[in-house]
């Protein structure tokens, strides 16, 4: 079905007969002088960090001077945290809480990265029942 990618999400069709007829569409709003572009938005800190003052003032900087060829995204290190924990033994909930997904299912994403999980799992099992009750 064009204009979504499937029956359960509202995100637009990705096909070059869709992506046309949006640029087509949008083309002749502007002609028509609607949808003028609109101002650049600034942001309103009230006196806290800017958005994107880690960015700028941390990461970018590191990541120059680690002499990195490839320019990192924050979402990367994200990504990485997440798979470390879990191949650490952190609880798939716990990491989910941390990343503050709604879902259970976005965190699963990151169980791709373990490919000993299954081991994992099995460790986890077994230090739960070697426990004494007190």
């Amino acid at each position: 079905m064009h204009g979504t990618l499937s029956a359960y999400t509202a995100g637009r069709c990705r096909c070059p007969r869709c992506r046309r007829a949006i640029a087509d569409y949008r083309a002749g709003r502007r002609a028509d002088g609607k949808d003028d572009p609109r101002e650049p938005r600034l942001f309103d800190t009230d006196g806290h960090l800017p958005r994107d003052w880690f960015s700028r003032h941390v990461w970018q900087p590191s990541v120059r001077a680690a002499g990195l060829q490839k320019p990192l995204r924050l979402h990367e290190l994200r990504h990485a945290h997440a798979s470390w924990l879990l191949a650490g033994g952190a609880d798939l909930q716990v990491v989910k809480e941390r990343l503050a997904h709604a879902s259970i299912a976005t965190t699963e994403r990151y169980l791709h990265t373990l490919p000993d999980a299954d081991d994992t799992a099995l460790d986890a099992l077994a230090r739960v029942r070697g426990r004494t009750s007190t």
